[in-house]
Formats: structure tokens, C-alpha cells, sequence
């Protein structure tokens, strides 16, 4: 194990810090950006940068089975915040500090109050991370009210901006759930020998959306396919027993899912108990699965699955030849021992973004921007991730689908699976264009 730690740290080059300049975001963005800050706000920008820190609050689950993303996006922010104040902060100049953590475990009405007071003692500078859907859609138009910077990093529901299109201090960095279920729909459309399909989803607004997303779209591009049945867990459930015997029972050629964090985990797990996957053809995975569950699981998951969703966030996705990657997945696990996963890869793009917005906003106004205008300067911005640029709609950004298999035949450090032998589907095939509403695209949409 030594020498293969050895063999991840001798594969870098040399390390680049994550500050690029503004002629990174120079271009039509920029030029856009300009009217944009200069003009459209209204505000005036704070001379110069400040010398106190900019300040952050997380939310994230710290307790609860989603707790699973938690602690991974909590490690990713720690260290990639420790990186990047050893080379001065924000611009080289401003350090940041995460002065507080929100657990979401306190549910929805609490974090909305929180969120609320930290507004209005304005000690904060921006709101960080989240990664409920549900929370999101209360939280994200609540701190807008208070005009109180969030940049939400994980949430995938598309009816985050669907739904409240005039969040001016909101900003998500995250793929929204149309990536994963059509991904997954362009996965089964290329499958001839798919006829018959069963899906289970958990039971709230993620599940459902999925699942209604995924059999709308499949009855479109491959009318020829059955969904025999549908079942919806409770979120967090513990016995799946029900589930493993029915699906079992329909002997279906594919098993979709959206079931995510340790559900994902617990499912698999007695799916394997039961013998389920012997019993299914295939099986798509798109809860944002990676290297975390793959540890959990041990030898458990089998190799008829894929596993995936919206953007490339797998350590072995991309990782030679992709220096950022590299220092990224060896950091985190010289760091933490254990490689990433979704939570982490979810905060480094929305830190990467943050970074890239600072840049682009000082670049345009000389000065240190205000809330509004920083997360102005965050929209239609592009940063590079492992599946490639990771682009921003204006304010929500558009991911690709990327699949792979489980496999135990890699050089990483682990005693665990991870995933080989990709699949990627480009973004603008499984998004809907600007401006056009996710299931009015979803209800339309045709074959490759």
C-alpha cells in the first residue's frame, strides 16, 4: 500500500495554485459581466479588498444517513480552504474562513431561521454547500429574501430556479437531476436487450421527479419498453427486504434507481443478501454514487451495475493526464485516507467557481464586489472539472451524465471497488436547452 501511495504522489506534475488571473474569465462572459456589475445593480462595489476574512456558513447533514455527504463535503471544504488561504486567499489577498456549520439534520423550519438571523446580523459573507433538494427549495428563496449570498453546491431539483427564477443572490454549481435520469435513459436507449424495467425511488419530491423524469422520457425514445413497476422507500429506510422480493419477483432486465447516501448503500447491500441482482439484467445507479459507497459496500457491489449520474465525480474518472484531478484525489486522500466522493467533488466545483467569480468581478470593477455583484459574476462562468468544463446557465450549471462499472482492477491505494470502463453523455444532451421548462423539454424529448 506504501508504494502505491508513493505511485499517486510521484504521478503529479508540478502543483498549480487554484488562482488564475482574470484573463481565465476575459471573453464574452466578461464582457457580458461588465454591464452586468457596472450598471444593472445599483449598488456600489467595497473599496479595495477587505482585510477581515470572508466569511462562510456550511449546511450539510452532520447527522442522519445523508450524513454519508456530509462528512465528505465537509473534509473537501476544510482542505481546499486550507489550500487555498497557503496562497493568500481569495485574489491571493483574502483569506476565507468557515465560521460556522448548519446541521440539516435540525430540519427545514430551523435552518430557515438560522439562515435568517445570520442575514441579519450580516457577520457573514456568503452561505455555503446544502445538499437536501427539499432544504434547498425553502432555503435558497429565504436567504434571497435576506439578500444573503448562497452558493448551493449539491441540491439537484430542477425546480430550484424553475420554480423561483428571480434569485439574483443564488447560485447553484451543481447538475440538476435531469443529468442523471436522462443520462440514465440515454444509457438504456443504446440497450437492445432491455424490455422490461422496474424502478425504486425514494418517497419525496428527489424520488418522484426521477422517477417520473426517467419513464416519461424512456416511453419517448424506446416506446418498446415496459416499466412494469414502481416502488418508492421511505427516505432512510432500514429494510428493503419488500423491495428486494418484488423487484426479484419481475425478473426485470434493468433496475433503475435514484436512492442516494447510505440508502444507495443499504439497498445494494441487501440486494446482494437477497439475491436480487442475480435476478435483474442490469442496474442503473444514479444517486450520486462513488467512492464512498463503493468502500462501504466492500465486495458487495455487484458487477452487472452501473453506477453514476450527472458529472464525472469518480477518482478514477479522468485521472491521468488531468493534473488538477490528480493533486485533488491524492490531497484528499493523504489527507483523510480514503479517496472522494460526490459531497467533496460537489464543494470543490463550488469553490472552484467561487474563486473563478472573485477573479472575474474584481477584474471587471476594480473593487471588491457586493454580495449581488459577486454572484452575478458567478453566472454563465466555466470552470474545469474532471468531465471537462463544468459550465454555468446562467446562474445553475449544466452537467453531463457519466457512468462506469464496479471494478476491483485498479493501482489506487484501497481494498474496495471503484468504477472503470466509463460512459459520458455530452450536457446538452441530457439538459434541456436555456430557458425551456426540464419536464416540458422531458415530455418532448427524442432519440439520439
Amino acid at each position: 500500500m506504501d508504494g502505491e501511495t508513493e505511485r499517486m504522489n510521484d504521478s503529479r506534475l508540478s502543483r498549480r495554485t487554484y488562482l488564475k488571473g482574470a484573463a481565465a474569465v476575459a471573453g464574452t462572459g466578461a464582457t457580458a459581466g461588465c454591464a452586468l456589475l457596472n450598471e444593472d445593480l445599483g449598488q456600489d462595489s467595497i473599496e479595495g479588498i477587505p482585510d477581515e476574512p470572508f466569511r462562510i456558513v456550511q449546511l450539510l447533514f452532520e447527522s442522519g444517513p445523508a450524513a454519508f455527504y456530509g462528512e465528505q463535503a465537509k473534509n473537501a471544504t476544510d482542505m481546499l480552504v486550507d489550500q487555498i488561504n497557503a496562497e493568500g486567499g481569495l485574489l491571493g489577498e483574502r483569506e476565507i474562513e468557515i465560521v460556522d456549520r448548519l446541521d440539516e439534520g435540525a430540519g427545514l423550519d430551523s435552518l430557515i431561521s438560522e439562515v435568517q438571523a445570520i442575514a441579519q446580523e450580516g457577520e457573514v459573507d456568503m452561505l455555503f454547500s446544502i445538499i437536501s433538494s427539499a432544504h434547498s427549495l425553502g432555503v435558497a428563496p429565504a436567504a434571497n429574501d435576506q439578500q444573503m449570498p448562497f452558493l448551493v453546491t449539491m441540491p439537484g431539483t430542477y425546480q430550484l430556479f424553475e420554480e423561483n427564477p428571480e434569485m439574483d443572490y443564488v447560485v447553484r454549481t451543481a447538475g440538476s437531476n435531469a443529468a442523471g435520469a436522462i443520462g440514465a435513459v440515454r444509457m438504456v436507449e443504446q440497450m437492445d436487450n432491455v424490455e422490461t424495467v422496474v424502478t425504486i425511488d425514494p418517497d419525496y419530491a428527489w424520488g418522484h421527479d426521477h422517477q417520473e423524469m426517467f419513464t416519461t422520457a424512456l416511453e419517448n425514445v424506446r416506446p418498446d419498453i415496459d416499466v412494469v413497476e414502481s416502488r418508492y422507500p421511505d427516505l432512510g429506510e432500514t429494510d428493503y427486504s419488500a423491495h428486494v422480493s418484488a423487484i426479484a419477483g419481475e425478473e426485470p432486465d434493468l433496475l433503475f434507481s435514484s436512492l442516494w447516501g447510505g440508502d444507495t448503500a443499504t439497498f445494494v447491500s441487501q440486494g446482494v443478501d437477497g439475491g436480487l441482482f442475480e435476478q435483474v439484467g442490469e442496474a442503473l445507479l444514479v444517486g450520486d454514487t462513488g467512492a464512498p459507497l463503493l468502500r462501504e459496500l466492500g465486495g458487495d457491489m455487484p458487477e452487472n451495475v452501473w453506477l453514476g449520474g450527472r458529472a464525472g465525480y469518480q477518482p478514477t474518472y479522468r485521472y491521468e493526464g488531468d493534473e488538477a484531478h490528480q493533486e485533488f484525489v491524492d490531497d484528499y486522500y493523504e489527507r483523510y485516507d480514503q479517496l472522494p466522493g460526490w459531497g467533496a467533488y460537489h464543494d470543490w466545483a463550488g469553490l472552484k467557481t467561487l474563486q473563478e467569480g472573485v477573479e472575474r468581478a474584481v477584474s471587471i470593477i476594480g473593487d471588491w464586489p457586493t454580495g449581488e455583484q459577486l454572484m452575478a459574476a458567478m453566472n454563465d462562468i466555466s470552470v474545469e472539472m474532471p468531465h471537462g468544463q463544468h459550465t454555468m446557465r446562467g446562474p445553475q450549471a449544466a452537467a453531463p451524465a457519466v457512468f462506469g462499472r464496479p471494478t476491483d482492477d485498479h493501482d489506487f491505494p484501497v481494498d474496495h471497488m471503484l468504477t472503470s470502463d466509463f460512459e459520458f453523455i455530452s450536457a446538452t444532451e441530457v439538459n434541456p436547452p436555456t430557458g425551456v421548462a426540464t419536464m416540458e423539454w422531458v415530455d418532448d424529448i427524442e432519440p439520439v
